[in-house]
């Protein structure tokens, strides 16, 4: 069948219903602290999750590792497993210590569990013993002791009721709720009677009296609010919203100004030796101020997005982490001091020998707009491996980089997580994949050449809850898409005359069938060949913004070509547009209608599309329903 499809290069890149999948151990958080010898305490949250209908299942442990003897444990257990049988979920809202001893802490959080009970919120000490215990949903999110009183804390908490404050005046022994218009955020550490709160609408408010009274503050809408306190005792600074705001009084009315905001999530750390310097990162980058936020200047730059930063005091060292890797940072150093293996990162191109793909392979021409017509297709295989310089690559049989071989090599390396391609004649290799780029990354192929990472979205593939990658050479005309343990999806370029695209049909991984393989090793196959004039009626009917017409033109006694229009008109008769006005070949024909890519935007209704070829002529209905 032949397609006819108006629109430019990259038709072939489509999105799919959302869904999810496995993510395999990644770094989701860092934080740390000094104890009272000056060793730097690291705590970190590694993220999993499994999800196999109606099985799902996820983990978010909070792990501790203690720079000066090296041991590495896990702290605090977070996860979640639901099935049709059990239920049950643990998550962490926040720790807090005693004199900065790691072995001494509380935690709260949210639990549920069983079929019946829907869950509530808790508070634990080290000790283990659950301090508090909610009967009804909810979720404790913010805890603090008091650095001047350490035996009076402070809990925030949400529940099907709303919020509330929660104080314990004997070190965490037991709770009393103080109110239940406000939640509770954070304890100044210079003054004990001074704390935040936000009331339902999330609007930040304050109390200098312990609670007696609150006074609004700051109006705007609070989304998952932390707290750093400037060693001077007047400054605040808040992390809110993808904002960092700044308090030059306490945090009083007036007084919060936005010093930096961003599209994307950021994280800062203050050096509490030094008062007024910030670190803050946003995405890959990590900015410094050094007069309370007024100006930032680069500080470095990592490979990977930053999930989260800590700045050891009266130190020059820095700490961040991205999904992989955790950094020990000075001015001019990046070190990685621990790193989680890319596992199903490598499972974006499954090169397993005997893994087989099968592609339906199209052309396009430009001028004028022409018919998609299938060219046969290609069996992409990989035949076995190979050594080269004690490195291992595997065989592949038509992979659409190599342009004039029938097979190339390429080679994964496992710990950096990246897919490289042997270049015969230079005895070399370029950077193919880069399995640990995000969305929006460029990744440098070789001093010249590069692609983008346009998108990553979940999916699902032959039935497969799974990801898609869709990548961009900017200056090569040509992109594609990868989907997660499938490999290559669908791959196009463009010359001047034309666009090629080639599109998975069926594959074989790890001895697996997935979609439709029945034309392993054909090449070449012919249209199917109509024996009669045929316009089919569109699908989807109704439609909004597109829908597809199928037609079919016969075979002629002198197999020659026949003049074809495929026209769209309105209610009244007036045309709209001209889908196809050409000669075409015998064979089996589709058009897409693509409402969204006209400047005036047709109106919901009636229209009628009708082919002409020859003598034949027929028309039919369809509905645009917005």
């Amino acid at each position: 069948m032949k397609k006819l499809i108006l629109v430019f290069l990259f038709i072939f890149l489509s999105t799919n219903s959302f869904s999810q999948t496995n993510i395999s151990p990644q770094f989701s958080e860092l934080k740390g602290m000094e104890d009272q010898l000056g060793n730097t305490h690291l705590f970190y949250r590694i993220k999993t999750s499994y999800e196999n209908p109606p099985v799902y299942s996820w983990s978010n442990h909070i792990f501790h590792l203690d720079l000066n003897t090296g041991i590495d444990t896990l702290y605090i257990s977070s996860s979640g497993h639901e099935d049709p049988a059990y239920n049950f979920n643990k998550w962490v809202g926040d720790v807090d210590y005693w004199n900065n001893n790691p072995a001494e802490f509380i935690y709260c959080g949210g639990h549920t569990f069983g079929p019946f009970f829907e869950g509530g919120a808790y508070i634990t000490r080290f000790d283990g013993t659950i301090n508090y215990f909610g009967l009804f949903w909810g979720s404790t999110n913010y805890v603090d002791i008091s650095s001047i009183e350490d035996s009076l804390l402070y809990a925030g908490i949400i529940t099907d009721g709303g919020p509330g404050i929660l104080e314990s005046t004997n070190g965490g022994g037991s709770w009393d709720t103080v109110s239940v218009l406000y939640q509770f955020l954070s304890l100044n550490p210079h003054h004990e009677d001074i704390y935040f709160v936000e009331n339902e609408d999330r609007e930040l408010f304050r109390t200098t009296d312990s609670g007696n009274t609150f006074n609004l503050v700051d109006p705007e809408f609070l989304v998952d609010t932390r707290f750093s306190y400037d060693d001077d005792g007047l400054h605040i600074y808040r992390n809110s919203n993808r904002k960092l705001k700044v308090s030059n009084n306490l945090g009083e009315q007036f007084s919060w100004q936005t010093k930096y905001s961003s599209d994307n999530e950021i994280f800062i750390s203050i050096d509490e030796s030094i008062s007024g310097t910030i670190y803050l990162s946003d995405k890959k980058n990590i900015f410094i101020s050094t007069d309370y936020g007024d100006n930032f200047t680069l500080y470095k730059s990592l490979d990977r997005n930053i999930v989260g930063i800590y700045k050891k005091s009266n130190s020059i060292k820095l700490y961040a982490a991205t999904k992989n890797r955790i950094y020990e940072i000075t001015p001019d150093t990046a070190q990685v001091i621990k790193s989680l293996p890319a596992i199903d990162d490598l499972q974006w191109y499954p090169l397993t020998i005997g893994n087989k793909w099968v592609y339906a392979y199209y052309r396009q021409p430009f001028d004028p707009p022409g018919v998609k017509e299938f060219l046969g297709f290609i069996t992409m295989e990989v035949l076995g491996d190979t050594l080269i310089d004690s490195k291992s690559y595997s065989l592949l049989k038509n992979e659409p980089l190599y342009w004039n071989i029938d097979t190339g090599l390429v080679r994964i390396d496992s710990l950096e997580a990246k897919l490289h391609i042997y270049l015969p004649d230079e005895n070399n290799e370029d950077l193919y994949e880069d399995f640990l780029t995000q969305a929006g990354d460029t990744t440098w192929i070789n001093s010249t050449d590069f692609k983008v990472l346009v998108s990553e979205e979940s999916v699902e593939v032959f039935g497969m809850n799974t990801f898609k990658r869709t990548i961009e050479y900017p200056s090569r005309f040509q992109g594609y898409e990868l989907v997660k343990n499938v490999g290559l999806y669908q791959w196009g370029f463009s010359d001047f005359f034309a666009i090629y695209t080639r599109e998975l049909k069926g594959c074989i991984i790890d001895g697996v069938v997935y979609g439709d393989t029945t034309t392993v090793g054909v090449e070449g196959s012919e249209n199917p060949i109509a024996s009669e004039f045929k316009l089919e009626q569109n699908f989807p009917n109704p439609f909004n913004p597109s829908t597809k017409i199928k037609f079919e033109i016969p075979s002629k006694a002198r197999n020659d070509n026949a003049l074809v229009t495929l026209k769209v008109y309105d209610i009244i008769g007036n045309e709209f547009t001209t889908l196809v006005n050409e000669e075409l070949s015998a064979g089996v024909y589709e058009v897409e209608f693509n409402t969204s890519f006209f400047k005036h935007q047709p109106s919901s209704g009636i229209y009628f599309y009708q082919l002409k070829a020859g003598s034949y002529i027929q028309t039919k209905k369809m509905i645009l329903l917005k």
